[in-house]
Order: structure tokens, then C-alpha cells, then sequence
């Protein structure tokens, strides 16, 4: 044990493996258990996972081409009639939460996709690109250069690190944030004002909005998730030095309430933002997001910086204050009440919360999985 596992009040093991779906006990065997994929358990559970109501669901409303309805980053709410729903970088990355193999059929498929993707292949057309591009070129090439952002996140979430294009890129993408988190000033991510006008139940409101530049690296959730899972950065003394930067931007510079991406004269929500940045823990217990923190201290955990933001630490002990006798971590008052897909891309693992014990599984395994991270386990 280490010194955060040795902050559980007991070993949540039993518990979990007694009463989790069949995600989170083969996660609980393979990554913080260390058993390799041919032990017997694993091959069973694996198996099981697979079969597993809500992962099999998401498969089963895969395209021929790799996508889920034609989108990446589209998030909508499930409408098989329509052809809507969650956007394949949703149902990617919850497959592989659901403890799906890259070499599954399902995901490697979308895999193909993906590394076109990374490269900017202009023969893949998707919903974004056909939305918003218009013909113009700027928008075109703002939002593939994006879309390469998020495929790269993606590949490293299913583990392809190994992979020649994989280094190329990650080379690039750290290139591009050393350039632009030199460590000083850094106004260059906002480069002006957009008023826009909002309708509310009172009527029209006038919100003004902060403007992004196209040339900013954001320091949003697949940032987060490039470091996170990639191990290679993690021994990489420029690499962490250049997330140390990100880091040290994200937390002494909070994002304004509204701000918008103006390219080619469209109009552009951000996405993925990360939540600690703003929210303390009465936010997250008076708005119930005990889900979506424990998400992000995972991403800070896994990226090896959690340590360093006293912030995320303080929460973390909040959320360590939270588990009974047993080491089971009972956060009721404090979860979400729902747990849509369309606002929890990959957690909760569990199919529902209609019974606690089921929102008590998730929120210990999380907690169990962050503290192995720290310890080194994982």
C-alpha cells in the first residue's frame, strides 16, 4: 500500500467485486489488481464485459464507417429514428471506460477512423464538417485541425502509443503548446468581445462574450487526456514542463462565463471544459457533481499533476472524507441525480442508479482507481 491507498478506511475489493457490474470488476482485476488479460477471471470477465447491457447498446448503433450518426464530437440526446445521438468520440471512449479492447472488432473500426482523422484526411466527411463549413476553407481547416486534437486523445484513451503516426503527432502537438505556453503573459487567448443575444424563459438577454483565438491550444479535457494517456510524456522532462505550464495557466487564469470561437465568420460553443477550474467544493455539493469532479481528478491523477494543484488535493480529501467503514464511498447527497451519457461521456460504468448501491460502486471504484494512480500502482 502507499500513502494515498493507505487513506482508505478498508480495502474495497470484496465489496466491489461482490456488488459492480462487469466493467468495473474487470477494471478492478486488470488495473489496479495488475492481472494479465489470459488469467482465467479476466477472460471470463471480459467476456462479460462485452455482453454488458449499456456497452453492447452503444455497439450495436455503430455506422458501417467507424462513426456513431455521422458525427465526432456531436452530442445530442439518443434518437435512433433520427439517426441522432451521442457523437463517436462519446461512444469510443465509453467503450473503452467499459474496459472494451482496441482490437475488438467495434473499436478498431472506428480506430481506421480515427487515424484518418488524425492525419486531416479531407476525403472523411462528418456531420461538424458538412454543418458549419459552407464551403469555406478557414472554417475547414480550423475544424479538421480540431477533429485531429480529438482523434489523437482518443487513440492514446484505447492505448495505441506505440504507433509511428501516434509519436509524429504527439511530437507536433507539444511543439504547438510549447510555443504558446511560454510561462509569461498569455492574453493571446482571448483577442477580443462578441455580443450575442440569448433566449431565456424572461425573454432576450445580451451576453458578451470573450473571443477565443483560433490559434489557441485550449486547456480543455483533451488536452487533459493526451497527457494522461500517454506514459511516454509522463518521462519526459520537456513534456512535463510544458504541462506544468498548462497547468499553471489553467489554475491562475479562470475562463470567463461566456466566451466563443470566431472563424470564417461562424460561430463556435466551447467544448470539454474542465470544471475545477471554477467550481469549488460547495459548487460541487450544492450542484451535485460529485461525478463529473472525479472524472477530472482521474485525467490530473493519470497526467501526474494532481499533487501539485493544492486545489485538486483539498478536493480529493473532500471526496476520501466521503467512504463508510468499509472503504465504500457513499456521496449521495452529493452525486448527480441523472447520469445522462450526453453530459457523462464515460462515467458512471454502472447501467443505472436506481439503487444507491450502484451510484456507490461507481463513485468508490473511481475514488480506489485515482489513489492507485497516485501510488503508483496503475
Amino acid at each position: 500500500m502507499g500513502k494515498w491507498l493507505d487513506r482508505q478506511t478498508a480495502d474495497p475489493t470484496p465489496w466491489l467485486m461482490d456488488k459492480a457490474c462487469p466493467a468495473i470488476r474487470l477494471r478492478l482485476l486488470t488495473e489496479i489488481g495488475d492481472r494479465p488479460l489470459d488469467d482465467p477471471d479476466v477472460v471470463l470477465l471480459r467476456e462479460e464485459a462485452y455482453n454488458y447491457k449499456p456497452a453492447y447498446t452503444i455497439a450495436t448503433t455503430q455506422d458501417d464507417d467507424g462513426t456513431w450518426f455521422n458525427s465526432l464530437i456531436g452530442f445530442e440526446n439518443l434518437n435512433i429514428n433520427r439517426r441522432r445521438g451521442p457523437g463517436t468520440a462519446s461512444q469510443f471512449r465509453a467503450l473503452v471506460e467499459y474496459g472494451w479492447g482496441r482490437d475488438h472488432p467495434i473499436l478498431w473500426r472506428s480506430s481506421e477512423l480515427l487515424q484518418g482523422l488524425l492525419w486531416e484526411d479531407p476525403s472523411i466527411e462528418l456531420r461538424e464538417l458538412k454543418g458549419y463549413c459552407a464551403g469555406d476553407p478557414a472554417v475547414e481547416t480550423h475544424l479538421r485541425h480540431h477533429l485531429s486534437r480529438v482523434a489523437l486523445a482518443l487513440l492514446l484513451r484505447s492505448g495505441l502509443v506505440d504507433d509511428v503516426g501516434i509519436e509524429r503527432k504527439t511530437a507536433e502537438r507539444l511543439g504547438e503548446l510549447e510555443s504558446f505556453y511560454t510561462g509569461g503573459e498569455h492574453e493571446r487567448i482571448y483577442v477580443g468581445e462578441h455580443l450575442r443575444q440569448r433566449d431565456t424563459d424572461d425573454g432576450p438577454v445580451d451576453e458578451v462574450c470573450a473571443v477565443i483565438s483560433p490559434d489557441a491550444p485550449l486547456p480543455d479535457q483533451w488536452l487533459l487526456l493526451f497527457f494522461a494517456h500517454n506514459p511516454k510524456l509522463r518521462a519526459d522532462a520537456r513534456a512535463r514542463a510544458i504541462l506544468g505550464r498548462v497547468i499553471d495557466y489553467m489554475f491562475s487564469h479562470p475562463h470567463p462565463e461566456h466566451e466563443v470561437l470566431v472563424v470564417g465568420g461562424k460561430i463556435f460553443e466551447r467544448e470539454q471544459e474542465f470544471s475545477i477550474r471554477n467550481l469549488g467544493r460547495a459548487d460541487y455539493e450544492r450542484e451535485r457533481l460529485l461525478g463529473r469532479l472525479l472524472q477530472e481528478l482521474e485525467l490530473l491523477a493519470r497526467a501526474g499533476v494532481l499533487e501539485s494543484i493544492p486545489k485538486a488535493v483539498e478536493l480529493l480529501e473532500w471526496v476520501i472524507s466521503l467512504q463508510d467503514e468499509e472503504g465504500v464511498v457513499r456521496g449521495e447527497d452529493f452525486i448527480e441525480k441523472h447520469n445522462a451519457r450526453l453530459d457523462y461521456p464515460y462515467f458512471p460504468l454502472e447501467d443505472n442508479w436506481r439503487g444507491k448501491h450502484k451510484k456507490f460502486t461507481d463513485l468508490t471504484f473511481r475514488l480506489f482507481l485515482i489513489l492507485a494512480i497516485l501510488d503508483g500502482i496503475v
